[in-house]
């Protein structure tokens, strides 16, 4: 017993000891933690929002980023604030493109790998909401516009940039929603678009690995999905984002910023064993979302 015992200590006091030597390797490399230089960072819906804040968290990190979108203005915008940010100014890609054409989106990947030779980091992120009952006269139309922007250019622009990511061992991720979870009224569509993003994930997962990873965010409400509901009194729109904010645990809506930071992670070495995952990022509003439907 006494032998055991002393094994016991021992083992632990070496796992201590390595556990000391690993944070304190850790700690030294604290402030490099995500190191993206030299890496090439496509995300689509980045000239606003989330996307926007994505492209300026990779810049701040050394990436070569591309800004697209369909404002050349805003495209402008968030690339002098990447070009800013980055270590080494380096100026973006700027391509105007409308995901939902099949030529422009083909046209986004060609313009990528023509400027920097190669795709190390795909973001599919543009999207659109909107809430539409079944029984709406134009619910086929809304259903068909939605799933053309959530659905089919992250099909398609994983399709066509599978080649290159194969040759930088690199990965996609894609944006999806917390509402996959729990169903709610009257956004089918924008659920069922967002449920197939989850298994596309999965199932890229089990065909491209161990070359390339490829995982999802599921962000929970953020900010920037209230600022252009059509028709809507701005003091409803506060009321829900109130009611919102005290059914989530951790009492606050999502910014754009809290997005952005997962991505980043899901690209870095930091998530090297991760792929075929759903990253929830909503302060816990999943748990409680049944209070709000």
């Amino acid at each position: 017993m006494k032998l055991f015992a002393i094994l016991v200590l021992l083992v632990l006091c070496i796992g201590a000891l390595n556990g000391a030597e690993s944070r304190a390797r850790q700690s030294a490399n604290s402030k490099n933690i995500y190191n993206f230089a030299d890496k090439v960072v496509l995300t689509t819906g980045s000239s606003s929002g989330m996307g926007a804040e994505i492209v300026k968290l990779f810049s701040q990190f050394g990436a070569k980023v591309v800004v697209t979108g369909r404002n050349a203005a805003d495209i402008q915008r968030v690339a002098n604030e990447c070009q800013n940010l980055s270590p080494k100014k380096l100026k973006p890609l700027q391509v105007v493109a409308d995901v939902s054409n099949d030529k422009q989106l083909a046209d986004l990947l060609k313009k990528t790998i023509d400027t920097y030779g190669k795709l190390d980091v795909l973001v599919n992120n543009a999207g659109i909401g909107g809430m539409t009952p079944i029984r709406d006269p134009k619910f086929m139309a809304n259903f068909d516009k939605i799933m053309s922007v959530n659905l089919r250019p992250y099909v398609q622009l994983s399709y066509l940039a599978v080649p290159h990511l194969k040759k930088t061992n690199g990965t996609i991720i894609s944006t999806s929603s917390a509402l996959t979870m729990a169903p709610a009224k009257y956004q089918l569509p924008y659920i069922m678009s967002k449920s197939a993003v989850d298994m596309m994930t999965r199932v890229l997962a089990l065909e491209l690995g161990p070359k390339i990873r490829v995982n999802t965010i599921n962000p929970g409400v953020t900010l920037t999905s209230f600022h252009n509901i059509k028709g809507m009194d701005p003091s409803i729109i506060q009321a829900m984002m109130k009611l919102i904010a005290e059914r989530t645990p951790l009492k606050r809506l999502g910014q754009p910023m809290d997005m952005a930071k997962g991505v980043v992670f899901l690209a870095s070495d930091q998530a090297q064993f991760m792929t075929g995952i759903n990253l929830v990022i909503d302060g816990g509003l999943h748990y409680t979302m049944g209070e709000l439907i």
